[in-house]
């Protein structure tokens, strides 16, 4: 078996995996979703399925574990499910279709439990497309921690994306609450449970939001000309108490809260490919943007997070 590159903290003594049988034809291998003590290094299986696993989550108590599913029975589809304790797994979504659009620098895949465990999101945007058949295969969903859907952003309901990418995505969890971000055509909104949905940023496009560990600040990405492939990126730091905004000098990208003040980043240049694709990647220079002494410093390695403790 062969890992897939998802590893997810469960505590600070513990990890979670994924591998599988396939590594070059993942869907049509055996993934295994495993938990390991970093004290003794000893695996446990939780999860065999037959499949490629794109995202997997724990719940703040350890209890569940909730996954992504990508197979080819009988046609490709994605479909969310959950495990609890030692019964078997029970999917939460039907099967969602995929209508082969091209990729996008707006796809995200995620399964995250909020902050408390109360809600289970889901952003699939590999199956955007046409509107969906029904609220439970929309790209974007929350669910309460037993599996029963509790909102879907509107903007969800309708055509969810073309050949050109979704029409919503990028969103993330509050640190401390259970309030959610989303993007999608006009802006940036917010989902408060039960049922308050509001707006933060009317015409904001932003691209892997962090929030920091006090809730206080949100580090977005934007390009020039707000076209992720061709525009220049750069770091906007938000404000979730007063709005205001500020850009972090350089062409930066990929910020990471590591704590309330701490925000690491990655520089990126001019892509030395010539044709499709990125015009920007990452240059291997990585820095560290501290928000209380506004002083950004270099650190001598190259870091990619996948995950991060304490979250």
């Amino acid at each position: 078996m062969s890992a897939t590159g998802i590893v997810r903290f469960i505590s600070d003594s513990e990890i979670g995996y994924v591998s599988n049988s396939s590594s070059n034809d993942p869907i049509n291998g055996n993934a295994v979703i495993s938990e390991m003590s970093l004290t003794d290094l000893k695996a446990v299986p939780v999860v065999a399925v037959k499949g490629d696993v794109m995202d997997v989550a724990w719940s703040p108590d350890r209890s569940s574990v909730a996954y992504l599913l990508y197979t080819e029975v009988p046609d490709a589809m994605n479909q969310l499910w959950l495990k609890t304790g030692s019964a078997p797994p029970r999917a939460l979504t039907p099967p969602i279709p995929l209508f082969g659009r091209d990729g996008s620098a707006n796809d995200q895949i995620l399964v995250r439990f909020s902050p408390d465990g109360k809600y289970l999101l889901m952003v699939d945007t590999y199956v955007a497309g046409a509107a969906p058949a029904s609220p439970d295969q929309a790209i974007v969903q929350v669910r309460t921690a037993d599996g029963s859907l509790a909102f879907v952003p509107p903007s969800a309901l309708g055509t969810s994306g073309s050949k050109l990418g979704p029409s919503i995505t990028m969103a993330a969890w509050a640190r401390r609450s259970d309030r959610l971000y989303y993007r999608d055509s006009d802006g940036v909104h917010t989902w408060d449970p039960p049922s308050t949905v509001g707006t933060m940023a009317s015409g904001l496009t932003w691209y892997s939001p962090t929030v920091s560990a006090d809730d206080r600040y949100v580090a977005y990405v934007r390009t020039v000309g707000d076209n992720a492939l061709t525009g220049q990126p750069y770091v906007e730091i938000r404000d979730l108490a007063s709005n205001a905004v500020r850009d972090l000098s350089g062409i930066r990208a990929a910020p990471w809260f590591l704590s309330g003040s701490l925000l690491l980043e990655a520089e990126y240049g001019p892509n030395p490919q010539q044709g499709p694709g990125p015009q920007y990647v990452q240059t291997g220079s990585n820095f560290v943007f501290n928000l209380t002494t506004n002083v950004e410093t270099p650190i001598p390695v190259v870091i990619n997070p996948i995950d991060s403790w304490p979250r």
